[in-house]
């Protein structure tokens, strides 16, 4: 009975992960962030379906595709760290990230030869490639590394709600990859020794889920607002800057030139900062600092500017360390010039007050 219902949550995890794939690849707001999550969740899907199948039919029937499953740990790192840094920083693929990809290219072109040349090659294979517990160490090593990188890539180019959320979703994967390449090299070593250890994967599954519930409840989480689908379309009907001259190279250094401000500097909690004192600051034109925020951000000046007083406001609230400060300090702090002018920008973009978003934070907390 056990064994029966752990198939069944394991399936639809996998068919979960299918389904928020397809939404997130069909949905208006797509990014190159999507597009990262997306490949991450078909590796996911993979790792159940493999666990789905019984162990002795794969092997009969697909035993390529089988001992490659073993190598998915090698996608799955990568991939959650692009997810991260698109979605921290911006930015698209380049051809270099394809490097990421090198180990797993090579676990495949092992197990090529390995059905090529069966035991001859095997005699040759370098210890690296053909001991197990080198190999979980390596991905473990390859899992730590991307955590690393992604968990700076959270610090320095993100706050707030969004920050909490890709922490929450860089944990989750850490743990769940990790239980998966350690079980998987048990299951490798000690087959017929070893339990049934196949209810370790639906960590994945609660994964997926996850992952399904922050689209619903969180959606700017994995669907940014600065690809929305009704102010690209008003950009692509009115070219407004279709004359500008700013290059796309110049467009890109801008856009993280203001990030870094916003981020590293803080200049947004100035209440008295303007359009026109930013990009003194940043030594560029108005002109060209309002084309950026329109066509990469998708938001006026004061919307972009609103929005990261809002993410400050909101780490603040998160951060026991202000728990004893009002309201009105903190938003007046966190660079807007006005309580009320915060509370109302505050519901419209949370759904929600400041009193009870803290309130609900607080709990959360002491949880």
């Amino acid at each position: 009975m056990v064994h029966q219902l752990n198939i069944f949550f394991l399936l639809f995890g996998a068919l979960q992960g299918m389904l928020v794939s397809i939404f997130l690849l069909k949905n208006t707001r797509r990014s190159t962030a999507n597009v990262a999550l997306t490949l991450f969740l078909v590796v996911v899907g993979l790792q159940l379906t493999f666990k789905v199948i019984t162990k002795t039919w794969l092997m009969d029937n697909v035993s390529f595709f089988y001992s490659a499953s073993y190598y998915l740990p090698y996608l799955a790192a990568p991939l959650f760290f692009l997810f991260i840094r698109t979605r921290s920083a911006g930015g698209t693929f380049k051809t270099r990230d394809l490097l990421h990809f090198l180990p797993f290219t090579v676990g495949m072109i092992h197990l090529v030869l390995l059905n090529a040349f069966g035991r001859s090659y095997w005699a040759e294979l370098p210890l690296l490639l053909s001991n197990a517990y080198l190999v979980m160490i390596c991905q473990l090593i390859s899992l730590s590394l991307y955590s690393w990188l992604s968990f700076n890539s959270i610090q320095q180019y993100t706050s707030g709600t969004v920050r909490i959320g890709l922490r929450q979703f860089l944990l989750f994967v850490g743990i769940s990859e990790a239980l998966i390449i350690l079980t998987l090299t048990f299951m490798y070593m000690y087959y017929y020794k070893f339990p049934d250890v196949r209810l370790v994967f639906l960590s994945l599954t609660g994964l997926i889920y996850w992952i399904s519930y922050k689209v619903v409840s969180q959606p700017d989480l994995f669907l940014p607002p600065v690809v929305a689908p009704v102010v690209a379309l008003k950009f692509e009907n009115t070219p407004k800057y279709a004359h500008s001259g700013l290059k796309p190279e110049e467009s890109e250094k801008i856009s993280q030139s203001l990030l870094a401000a916003m981020q590293q500097e803080k200049l947004f909690l100035d209440s008295t900062l303007s359009i026109d004192s930013l990009a003194a600051k940043l030594k560029i034109s108005r002109h060209h600092l309002s084309q950026v925020l329109n066509e990469r951000f998708s938001q006026s000046y004061f919307d972009f500017i609103n929005w990261q007083r809002l993410e400050e406001a909101c780490v603040r609230f998160s951060n026991p360390k202000f728990a004893h400060y009002t309201i009105a300090a903190i938003a007046l702090d966190s660079g807007f010039s006005s309580v009320s002018n915060f509370n109302e920008v505050f519901k419209r973009r949370y759904g929600t007050t400041p009193s009870k978003f803290r309130e609900q934070t607080a709990k959360k907390l002491t949880a």
